[in-house]
């Protein structure tokens, strides 16, 4: 019995594969990494995709920074992708609120962390005022 054998196929080998890729960058420090390719035919099929529209997925990657995925139409006009990623704003929105998300974390733990702080002095300030008045009424009776 033989061994199957196995084969890498990659952009390269098919001459009609089209990925466009390329990073949005927005006035905010907000990154969208925006990829372009052709929908399979099971996506096609699946999100029901005509000719003139897109699919587009996408996630959150890091700090300031998501990942979208742009399904296209495989008839889609391959002048007019990077125009169409280029106007939407796709990913963008998701970028923004987990990058809020994290600054309303930040601003929630600054304050408990200050209100922690506070309570910390007030309670060394009492002490220190019980230490004054134990040590001025026990040594002006010697």
């Amino acid at each position: 019995m033989t061994e199957p054998q196995l084969s890498l196929v990659t952009p390269a080998d098919h001459l009609d594969y089209k990925l466009i890729e390329f990073v949005h960058k927005y006035a905010d420090g907000q990154r969208v990494h925006k990829r372009g390719l052709d929908a399979t035919p099971m996506v096609v099929q699946k999100y029901a995709i005509r000719e003139k529209e897109v699919m587009a997925f996408s996630n959150h990657e890091r700090r300031k920074c998501a990942l979208t995925a742009f399904h296209f139409h495989p008839d889609f006009p391959d002048n007019q992708r990077r125009t169409y990623m280029e106007a939407h704003q796709d990913g963008y929105e998701l970028a923004q609120e987990v990058e809020a998300q994290r600054r309303a974390e930040l601003r929630h733990d600054k304050s408990r962390w200050t209100s922690r702080l506070a309570h910390t002095g007030r309670t060394v300030a009492v002490l220190l005022h019980t230490m004054i008045i134990y040590s001025v009424t026990h040594h002006s009776d010697s």
